[in-house]
């Protein structure tokens, strides 16, 4: 018996679990110390309104999610996914020392995030690319395997809000860009520790050799990338425009795929489509942690106990903590459904996901109406309980959005179909978000007052999570249909 079907029998993961869920626990930590503090740094260092700070983070995150079709691309045809995975983690690391730089300069601060945007979308799709490829077909260990590779980057989300927050508090807004760098260079290190794990199953580049030549086009082409991102950073109405190009390159690619491949792989083409759609509402809801729930702590959410006031970006730190405790609950609950042959379908699992987000923020607009008034904030008990229904959401849909594509995508689509992944379902999502974060934008004459801003929150968190169960609903109708056109 070989070694994956040895695996396979006794529920033993692939070695390359390690090398995924190392590598990307390191690149999570450093990019969700940007993403935890970006808002309240555009706000305090820069004096951006609620607004402008929405719209800037919601155009970072989906630029930053735009390129991973890039990445996806380059893996699959030109360089190969371990060479992907080293040299995304090189340009982000570069990323953050330029943040660390202790100078508030505009440019630089534009070509950092360039470099983030542009080593993030390399980095991306290369570790689930390489776990993917190590399961056979209806392999029973994917699901759990991928719930244990995502606990791995909430490790990684929880360890940068602990430092986040606490090193700012203490040193400032550039000090914890450098603990940033710190991680993504620790990651390159256990890259070349662990890169015998990963055999690239399927990819022609990877087996290729790369020569100086290949090196130098390839380095030129990232320093483009960067030039031309720092640019569309700095202009958000040409960065809307080439973000809309963008996506209707990749999924005209995708139709036109449809239409020359044959029916079978025609079918579970449009239902990956179809499930990335139902994934953009809940990421359009997910990232309001990062914008909206994020303002709402910092003005309305009780933080000062025993002398100390706990740091805004503690509380979104809780999400990977909520991650963590859960996942392996639900790796668990997967193999006992399995092993009795009763496991709920992925197109079950992806609306069960939004519906149970739709009420985090059924509960904080609860929490906001009956429980805050004037000069009376909430108690930071409802949005420990509040982020625990978000990360039990997260984990039935993002967690798994990445495994569906191994079960359903064509196998020689996984790279391009993983990066269109993050590019409908996350990025288009981020661009929206920064839209719907605005039903909570507060005037600057009304940040003072509490009573106002939990009324206006508690309005835009009913509107949030309207939009959820409304999906959720027609997420669960749809859903045996799917199962039976993907026959999965």
């Amino acid at each position: 018996m070989n070694s994956q079907a040895e695996g396979k029998r006794y529920g033993k993961q692939p070695k390359v679990l390690y090398l995924a869920f190392i590598t990307a626990m390191f690149e999570r930590y450093g990019y969700y110390i940007i993403g935890l503090l970006l808002t309240l740094y555009l706000k305090n260092v820069y004096n951006y309104t609620d607004e402008a700070a929405f719209g800037t983070f919601a155009l970072f995150t989906a630029l930053g999610y735009l390129t991973p079709a890039i990445g996806g691309y380059l893996a699959d045809h030109l360089i190969g996914i371990k060479r992907c995975l080293a040299l995304g983690l090189f340009l982000e690391g570069i990323g953050y020392l330029l943040l660390a730089i202790p100078k508030d300069d505009p440019f630089i601060f534009h070509v950092a995030l360039a470099c983030i945007i542009i080593g993030a979308g390399v980095f991306k799709t290369a570790p689930t690319n390489l776990l993917g490829r190590s399961y056979e077909d209806d392999d029973p260990r994917i699901d759990s395997g991928f719930t244990l590779y995502y606990m791995g980057i909430n490790i990684g989300s929880f360890g940068s809000s602990l430092i986040a927050g606490t090193i700012q508090k203490a040193y400032g807004w550039h000090v914890p860009f450098a603990f940033a760098a710190a991680g993504l260079f620790i990651g390159i290190f256990w890259f070349f520790a662990l890169k015998r794990y990963a055999v690239e199953v399927g990819s022609k580049p990877g087996g290729m050799r790369f020569g100086p030549w290949k090196w130098a086009v390839t380095i030129l082409g990232c320093a483009a990338a960067v030039a031309l991102f720092a640019y569309l950073i700095s202009d958000e109405q040409v960065a809307n425009v080439s973000f809309y190009l963008g996506s209707a390159g990749v999924f005209a690619y995708l139709l036109y795929q449809m239409m020359v491949s044959p029916r079978e792989e025609k079918i579970k083409i449009a239902v990956c489509l179809s499930l990335i759609f139902m994934a953009v509402v809940f990421f359009l809801l997910y990232f309001q942690l990062y914008t909206s729930m994020e303002l709402f702590v910092e003005r309305n959410v009780q933080r000062d106990y025993f002398g100390l006031t706990l740091p805004t970006v503690f509380f979104l730190g809780l999400n990977g903590a909520w991650i963590i405790l859960l996942s392996p609950i639900y790796a668990m609950i997967y193999r006992a459904l399995e092993r009795r042959n009763r496991d709920l379908a992925i197109t079950t699992k992806f609306p069960l996901g939004i519906l149970i987000m739709a009420a985090c923020f059924f509960l904080l607009y609860f929490a906001a109406t009956h429980f805050g008034g004037p000069g009376h904030k909430i108690s930071a008990l409802w949005m420990v309980v509040a982020i625990m229904l978000y990360s039990a959401g997260e984990l039935l849909t993002s967690a798994l959005g990445v495994a569906m594509i191994t079960r359903i995508a064509p196998t020689r689509m996984y790279g391009v179909m993983m990066g269109a992944w993050y590019l409908i379902a996350f990025a288009l999502a981020a661009e929206l978000s920064g839209v719907v974060a605005r039903f909570a934008s507060i005037p600057e004459e009304l940040q003072g007052d509490v009573a106002a801003s939990l009324a206006i929150y508690g309005s835009a968190f009913f509107k949030m999570g309207m939009i959820g169960i409304v999906t959720a609903v027609v997420g669960l109708a749809i859903g045996p249909s799917l199962k039976r056109a993907a026959r999965i």
